[in-house]
């Protein structure tokens, strides 16, 4: 999909390149920048607002990922006990005993499922609120910062990294430290709803 976007936007360019030189007309170069958006969550560098946030999301749901966590090792151990019991000689085998232990483990993998999508959906609901106003806030400052630096295009290098999409980027095209300071030293956005 990243690798489509990346395709589509080069496409879009070279054809408004070929139109302008079919059409005789000069065009001024577009100045192209690249945004790291993945440095936004970094804890020393990053946006403050998104940091804190983020760390407000990890500490509202902690306890829960860690029974999550604690149920994952009781799994792993009922599992390692099940496998063990396998191996003992016929005689020592204890069938009842095994039966016990696999449905408990059973009964263990429903209820940590059960907890995991229940947890997952309130972390989604909880991220919509905590992160959502300030994620649309950055992309009403990243037109704001391109169109204060004269930039046509600003792109996102992280995501066209990940798609195998980066033939060659100079250092000096990245604008992350700059829209970063520049997005940190602007007013807090709108307050968002207590949890």
């Amino acid at each position: 999909m990243n690798r489509f976007r990346f395709i589509t936007v080069f496409l879009f360019i070279q054809t408004i390149l070929a139109f302008s030189a079919l059409a005789q007309v000069p065009v001024a170069p577009v100045k192209i920048g690249f945004i790291d958006s993945a440095a936004f969550y970094e804890d020393k560098i990053g946006i403050t607002k998104l940091v804190n946030a983020s760390k407000q999301l990890n500490n509202d749901f902690a306890t829960r990922l860690k029974e999550l966590e604690d149920g994952g090792v009781r799994l792993q151990a009922l599992t390692k006990e099940l496998e063990t019991m396998q191996t003992l000689p016929q005689a020592q085998f204890n069938q009842a005993a095994f039966n016990t232990k696999r449905e408990d483990g059973e009964r263990l993998q429903r209820e940590l499922t059960y907890k995991k999508t229940g947890l997952e959906s309130d972390i989604a609901k909880r991220r919509d609120v905590l992160v959502r106003p300030i994620s649309q806030d950055i992309g009403k400052a990243i037109d704001e910062f391109a169109k204060k630096n004269g930039y046509g295009l600003i792109l996102d290098i992280g995501k066209f990294a990940e798609a195998g999409a980066v033939l060659f980027f100079a250092e000096a095209a990245d604008e992350t430290k700059n829209f970063i300071t520049f997005y940190n030293a602007r007013p807090t956005p709108a307050a968002t709803s207590p949890k």
